[in-house]
């Protein structure tokens, strides 16, 4: 294998490290903001793990053809740990950041079908009902007016 298709390999695979790592964090961020069952947590590890493999196994195939050596491994650590060192927490506040707003834009679009569609839809079933549940009431009242009493208890036989 020539030295240029080593220096490539060993860039990508480092930058397959990185990558594992970003998600990582993700994965790391999530799971601290939903605090998931344990059943659920071991599931998105096993999820997670099948996922990078499946990310380097692809990273490797581009590369060099699924040649395994003892760079690959060098890079993939060297990419990891430098990610961690560098710029892991800068990820992290941005995920978290992301993630508020994500929730924020949701809240916000709730609350704009909720004064776009839903209130206007009671407030128009709620005019249209409002004969019938007057005369309800009305009849209701008769009702309760004109019933005869209750029976007196029956003794046992």
């Amino acid at each position: 294998m020539e030295l240029s298709t080593q220096i490539r390999t060993f860039l990508l695979i480092v930058t397959t490290g990185i990558v594992l790592g970003i998600l990582f964090d993700t994965y790391r961020v999530l799971r601290r903001r939903f605090r998931p069952p344990w059943l659920v947590t071991s599931l998105t590890d096993l999820l997670y793990c099948l996922l990078a493999s499946a990310i380097a196994f692809t990273a490797l195939l581009a590369g060099n053809w699924g040649e395994l050596r003892f760079y690959v491994y060098i890079a993939l650590l060297v990419g990891i740990i430098a990610y961690y060192r560098l710029v892991s927490q800068y990820v992290m506040k941005f995920i978290m950041a992301l993630l508020l707003l994500i929730t924020k834009l949701c809240h916000l679009t709730k609350l704009a079908v909720a004064f776009t569609i839903i209130k206007p839809v009671v407030f128009v079933t709620r005019t249209a009902l409002w004969p019938f549940r007057f005369i309800g009431r009305k009849y209701s009242a008769w009702y309760k007016r004109r019933r005869p009493p209750p029976p007196e208890e029956i003794p046992p036989l």
